[in-house]
């Protein structure tokens, strides 16, 4: 590897560093092979950058990346488990990119305490977006935007957020993690078609008619209707049942399409 490397980023995380806002320090949180922190610092997005992973195999390699570009006074690579690796105002921006749903609301409920001086927090998580939605939403996070895109045959949901102002999610306490999601998973089923939309594919990406997204709810419509067509070819009580939720998951995705098409 020579020195001045460069990274070559697909196109996911090139859509996660194009959504970081200039900052002096960014933190990149399960920063893997350091290739989002070296290019923060090479376009000028970032004067500093803190990345961290809490695995030592990814982290080593960082480091030798982040060498290899000459940037060794200028990103600081920490084997930490999410933002404990942080002190407290030390990071304006934060990333977090590449994991599921779940494990991403735990690290920003966990690091709550580090992120009362960050002006912006990149996340892009792989699973569960309906409930990081709704509960980032009750928490007092303000979705300012997201982005949705296509790489190797798979959707990603990006989101960029503002922190909360107000002291109820930095006081919160959460004593059973597992029971409280699966509280919040509850509520969420109640809400009403149009609601469900909003969480479950993105207010903001349904507002500005995502071509991303539309494409991504043409292939689920494709294939709801496909499971639809199998339970019915097999009825009975558990099918009925099953048709039936299936039959609530196209509504709520035809809710979204119909905006993006222009039809209310």
């Amino acid at each position: 590897m020579q020195e001045g490397f460069r990274p070559e980023l697909g196109i996911r995380l090139q859509a996660v560093a194009d959504l970081v806002r200039k900052g002096k320090c960014i933190a990149d949180i399960g920063c893997d092979h350091g290739f989002v922190s070296i290019a923060l610092i090479q376009s000028g997005a970032a004067e500093f950058v803190i990345a961290c992973d809490v695995k030592e195999g990814p982290l080593k390699a960082a480091k030798e990346h982040v060498a290899a570009a000459g940037l060794k006074d200028r990103i600081d690579c920490r084997l930490a488990d999410g933002l404990a690796g942080l002190k407290e105002n030390e990071a304006d921006g934060i990333i977090i990119a590449g994991m599921g749903g779940p494990l991403g609301l735990r690290i920003l409920y966990d690091g709550r305490d580090k992120l009362k001086g960050v002006n912006q927090v990149v996340l892009q998580i792989q699973s569960k977006s309906a409930l990081v939605r709704f509960v980032l939403k009750e928490w007092g996070f303000e979705t300012i935007s997201e982005e949705m895109v296509f790489e190797d045959g798979k959707y990603y949901v990006l989101m960029d957020l503002k922190t909360p102002s107000e002291a109820l999610f930095y006081d919160l306490s959460i004593s059973d993690w597992e029971a409280y999601l699966t509280e919040k998973e509850a509520e969420l089923s109640g809400k009403n078609t149009q609601e469900l939309a909003n969480y479950t594919y993105g207010e903001k990406l349904i507002e500005k008619k995502s071509p991303v997204l539309l494409a991504f709810l043409e292939k689920e419509e494709e294939r709801l209707l496909s499971v639809a067509d199998e339970l019915s070819a097999h009825p009975g009580e558990k099918s009925e049942e099953a048709l039936g939720k299936i039959n609530e998951s196209v509504d709520v995705l035809m809710a979204a399409k119909w905006r993006i098409c222009g039809i209310s």
